[in-house]
């Protein structure tokens, strides 16, 4: 029998080795990957903040942010308002890093999409984010292809 459980995994392992794949040549994961999208879009942010949006763990966000802190990709300072919260940022070097993930995004997509039709297309998106809210997550009101699609300018 058919499992949708059966099928999602999978294709998330497959998804996650893709990604994997594509970023691989610039020393980052898939989730440090997110990370620094997501940063790009929110920042400042709070790293509290940006579990929160990635749907994390604090202390997974935290293990993440090392390295690429470390790299040079992002800087952590404290919240001026608070002096508590850190914030996190993207440094030159994470904006040029940022453009390396959008372009491994963005070669994933084509091979997902190349082997869907519009039609599918259109039908799959309603039923994957139904399926995101049965799970818990919740559909972002600024989608992660935001990140993909370049600005025309």
């Amino acid at each position: 029998m058919k499992t949708l459980l059966h099928i999602q995994m999978n294709i998330g392992h497959l998804l996650q080795r893709a990604v994997e794949e594509e970023l691989a040549p610039f020393g980052l994961h898939h989730g440090q990957g997110r990370a620094l999208m997501f940063i790009l879009r929110e920042a400042p942010v709070t790293q509290a903040e940006l579990s929160r949006l990635m749907n994390v763990k604090a202390a997974t966000v935290t293990n993440m942010l090392k390295p690429l802190e470390q790299q040079g990709l992002i800087q952590r300072r404290n919240d001026p308002v608070t002096n508590r919260a850190l914030l996190v940022s993207l440094t030159p070097e994470g904006e040029v890093a940022c453009e390396q993930v959008r372009n491994a995004w963005e070669q994933v997509e084509k091979r997902i999409r190349s082997g869907l039709t519009q039609q599918e297309l259109e039908t799959t998106f309603p039923t994957l984010e139904k399926v995101l809210v049965a799970l818990g997550g919740t559909v972002p009101q600024n989608p992660i292809n935001s990140f993909i699609k370049r600005k025309t300018s």
